[in-house]
């Protein structure tokens, strides 16, 4: 089993506690199993407690010994209930008791924000402390990049199997189950991480014909039917036919680490106005590449990319075709799907050496079908590089 190393956890831990000694929080209590594994390499039933100054404390309720085997973060402690939080935050606090507590309200349930606020932290003032966590995260380190860069190598074997499979006849199901057991035998844990409320991911979205046209229920460009309205995205059990792209759209996740990618493919000839909008997509891709570097602001990066949609003629089908408008061409990803950056509207963050995003440019014509390309990209000092390497062609069986 993969462990983080010592030293990616510490300069993890000192970066957040460099943000909230400047921002004024006395002290982190990290309960989310994302940020969990991120600083501290373990996802049991933990609270992580972070001083602005000083040694942070994991405190775990269960299990303590599978904990001591998975961090390198020292001390470990034992906690049996709840109610002990409070004096171990105040230990671990050392010089005084501390006044202000950060916690992640973005994916704190407000039910235990209650107990924090009410019961165990009255005399102290609650702030949220996520955009801090996401800032850290936002910034892969060499380490990180190695795990995306493996993550990557199995996506793009995704792809690459997508012709011993794809055949007239064959379900979107029947596909989306032979893919996936492809990227699960190269080491996808079939396990995916997303931070916004009420969004669930699976393998992915492998979509075919005018029904991969059917919009999303939440914020993508692109949802499928699903198999029933319980999960109402993805692939269904439709019959993939001649002359029909299929986008095949899937994230893996290696060693907690994330891949999206989106390659697109057509038994015979694709439809006339898809064969158009490919060549539109790809040609994005290449102008996307010229001019992302560090430095860029992600929102007017955003709006350059819309003016060329509106300006070659796919304005009204790109990123979607359903109200309200999907208003993001990219998104962040590491140990969550949805990490800092977004490349979206009115977004002021600057790329930055290290961050990694997904770019997803994709045209959906109702009635007709979708097209797009999607790859991880790495921001390194020459510009953006992607991660996946799989032919970004349309390829005609």
């Amino acid at each position: 089993m993969l462990k983080i190393p010592a030293e990616e956890i510490a300069g993890r831990l000192v970066s957040l506690q460099g943000l909230l000694a400047k921002n004024g929080v006395d002290v982190a209590i990290i309960r989310h199993n994302a940020d969990l594994f991120y600083f501290t390499g373990t996802v049991q039933d933990a609270h992580l407690v972070v001083p602005a100054g000083g040694n942070p404390v994991l405190f775990v309720r269960r299990n303590l010994e599978r904990a001591k085997e998975q961090t390198p973060l020292r001390p470990i402690v034992a906690m049996k209930s709840l109610s002990e939080l409070a004096g171990a935050v105040s230990a671990a606090s050392q010089t005084r008791e501390p006044g202000v507590i950060g916690l992640t309200l973005d994916v704190m349930p407000a039910n235990l924000f209650f107990m924090f606020d009410e019961k165990l932290f009255p005399k102290q003032t609650i702030r949220d402390i996520s955009p801090l966590v996401r800032m850290v995260r936002s910034i892969k380190s060499a380490w990180e990049i190695e795990q995306m860069r493996n993550a990557a190598k199995v996506g793009d074997l995704v792809k690459a199997a997508v012709v011993d499979f794809l055949r007239e006849g064959v379900s979107e199901l029947e596909l989306d189950a032979e893919l996936e057991a492809v990227a699960r035998k190269a080491g996808n844990m079939g396990l995916y991480r997303v931070r916004t409320y009420n969004n669930e991911m699976g393998f992915g979205h492998i979509l075919s014909g005018a029904e991969g046209a059917i919009p999303a229920y939440h914020d993508a460009p692109t949802g499928g039917p699903g198999l029933c309205s319980a999960f109402g995205q993805g692939g269904g059990i439709r019959k993939i036919g001649r002359n029909e792209v299929v986008s095949v759209d899937n994230l893996v996740c290696v060693n907690g680490y994330h891949n999206d990618s989106t390659r697109n493919f057509c038994i015979g000839r694709p439809p006339q106005r898809l064969a158009e909008a490919y060549d539109f997509i790809k040609s994005v891709h290449v102008r996307f590449r010229e001019l992302a570097r560090p430095g860029s602001v992600a929102g007017e990066l955003y709006q350059t990319v819309v003016r060329w949609a509106e300006d070659g003629g796919w304005g009204k089908w790109f990123m979607g075709h359903a109200e309200p408008r999907i208003s993001f061409v990219a998104h962040g990803i590491g140990v969550e799907v949805d990490e800092f950056p977004f490349i979206a509207k009115g977004q002021k963050m600057a790329l930055e050496e290290g961050m990694i995003f997904a770019f997803e440019p994709k045209i959906v014509i109702p009635g007709v079908g979708l097209v797009g390309i999607e790859n991880t990209y790495l921001v390194n000092s020459a510009g953006i590089e992607s991660l996946n390497i799989a032919s970004e062609e349309l390829i005609i069986l």
